[in-house]
């Protein structure tokens, strides 16, 4: 008999969507159905509906598109993150427009594909949020870059809050690309204790979001 394969023995990672139009709220069902190590557990076409059920599910990834008929996915996003702690979101849309790419981050989101994804972009990214990091469309991966380098030099960068010295560690390796679990191995502590140092990061800074708070740092530096 065959050894069970990684994903056979690894608890699924539970998918939650967030999409109002039927036919791809059914695509993404369905993939996540056939894809090994995933399982679908709940689907919403509003997000009214996703908040009032999705607490309760304990999702490791929550998919948001933007335009929903009720609130908007910012505003899901920004009420399911502040509960849903351990869970990642990532932004499924078409909008490839800079405010409402910004407008994610800033709300929570962990990660941002455009609907053009292929299903393994799109299970990739699933994935990579889940461990941490921050899959971004190439386009908007782009337009993150251009809109950093077209800051203003005339506008003084806001000034860091007084951060530790493993906090600044933390937010340089960060800024490297690493995810928090390949942070934890480089300085060989915790995830937790990553993620500990993470959450008082963010009320230091004032963010919700790694994406958000890198950037802060990185504009930081570049003052």
């Amino acid at each position: 008999m065959a050894a069970p394969s990684e994903t056979d023995t690894e608890t699924p990672l539970q998918i939650a969507v967030i999409e109002d139009d039927r036919t791809t709220r059914t695509i993404l069902e369905a993939l996540i159905d056939k894809t090994p190590g995933m399982q679908l557990c709940g689907s919403w076409e509003q997000g009214e509906d996703a908040i009032a059920n999705l607490c309760s599910l304990n999702p490791d990834v929550v998919i948001v598109d933007l335009e929903l008929p009720g609130i908007s996915g910012d505003v899901c996003i920004r009420a399911l993150s502040a509960v849903l702690t351990n869970a990642a979101f990532v932004v499924l849309t078409v909008h490839e427009d800079p405010d409402r790419v910004f407008e994610a981050l800033r709300a929570g989101a962990n990660g941002y594909l455009l609907k053009g994804s292929s299903p393994d972009e799109i299970i990739a990214g699933l994935r990579a949020a889940h461990r941490g990091g921050s899959p971004l469309s190439p386009e908007i991966a782009n337009l993150v870059i251009r809109a950093f380098q077209k800051t203003p030099e005339k506008k003084p960068a806001m000034p860091l809050p007084s951060l530790s010295p493993r906090e600044h560690q933390i937010l340089e390796l960060l800024s490297t690309g690493l995810a928090p679990k390949e942070v934890a191995a480089e300085l060989a502590i915790s995830y937790e204790t990553v993620r500990d140092y993470l959450k008082r990061i963010y009320q230091k800074l004032h963010v919700r979001s790694k994406t958000e708070a890198v950037l802060r740092f990185l504009n930081a530096k570049r003052g």
